[in-house]
């Protein structure tokens, strides 16, 4: 099923890496959002980035997410890479295998998002469920 909304980000903490100098900047974050739409849930991303000179940036991670998808309720995670471009950030989505809860389990599918500067963006999954 392909299902298509928007997000805002709920909350961002970043954090340097330390301990080895002389190298480009990597920071770890932990991003909350908060999906509407086709999926009504709540997020919580850990990411580590990687920022060049240029400001721009590569990020991958993992987004937890708690929520609703249609008439089911319960969880599952996503695998997350993405870049910054300076303006816009862009990031793919995967399902990882066996992690949906709930009336989400046996979930699968990817997806995608986007989102310029300011706190909400768009996203669009292609996601599939087990029939009951």
């Amino acid at each position: 099923m392909l299902i298509e909304g928007r997000f805002e980000v709920t909350s961002w903490t970043e954090e340097p890496v330390a301990d080895l100098e002389g190298t480009l900047k990597v920071t770890t974050a932990r991003i909350g959002q908060r999906f509407r739409d086709g999926i009504e849930a709540d997020t919580v991303a850990d990411m580590v980035m990687t920022y060049r000179p240029d400001g721009t940036a590569e990020f991958v991670g993992h987004h937890r997410v708690l929520g609703r998808l249609g008439e089911r309720s319960g969880s599952f995670v996503l695998r997350a890479a993405g870049s910054y471009d300076g303006s816009e950030a862009t990031t793919s989505f995967e399902v990882i295998e066996g992690s949906g809860t709930g009336e989400l389990t046996g979930i699968s599918g990817s997806g995608s998002a986007s989102a310029g500067h300011g706190s909400t963006g768009s996203y669009r999954f292609e996601l599939d469920l087990p029939v009951d």
